[in-house]
């Protein structure tokens, strides 16, 4: 893994609410692209808060791209019923498209009331500039 080194792109991403006719539950979409040269990681933050029953699923990727860490940190340690980020770091060594998913639900619950889609374009080495992380934050 190539950390030559270090920068940070931080993309914020626009939320959107999109609701389908007729549908009683509501869903937030969050979509990104987001551009790294081959051999970075990038890192995926999500605000989420498990205490109310709601935590962010086990991301879908597609294959050639790897989930080297997950974790969730709790804005206020020790404390009962905050929130925290849940942060994925995801590496593609090949240059190409990759996807990343996950929704954010109740085991109970049928829909999601969020959805985080990412499409991460891994550039080829000749085009390729300095080598870090980047960073999307949906928050």
């Amino acid at each position: 893994m190539k950390k030559s080194a270090v920068f940070f792109v931080t993309l914020l991403v626009l939320l959107g609410c999109f609701v389908s006719a007729g549908a009683a539950e509501e869903t937030e979409h969050t979509e990104a692209t987001v551009f790294a040269n081959c051999g970075e990681l990038i890192i995926i933050s999500a605000v989420g808060n498990p205490t109310t029953g709601y935590t962010w699923s086990e991301p879908v990727l597609s294959n050639g791209l790897s989930l080297i860490h997950a974790d969730y940190t709790q804005f206020k340690p020790g404390m009962i019923g905050t929130g925290g980020v849940f942060e994925w770091t995801v590496f593609a060594d090949t240059p190409g498209f990759y996807l990343f998913k996950s929704e954010y639900n109740r085991a109970w619950e049928n829909a999601p009331a969020k959805t985080l889609k990412a499409v991460f374009v891994y550039l080829p080495d000749f085009l390729n500039g300095p080598n870090g992380v980047v960073s999307l934050r949906t928050f």
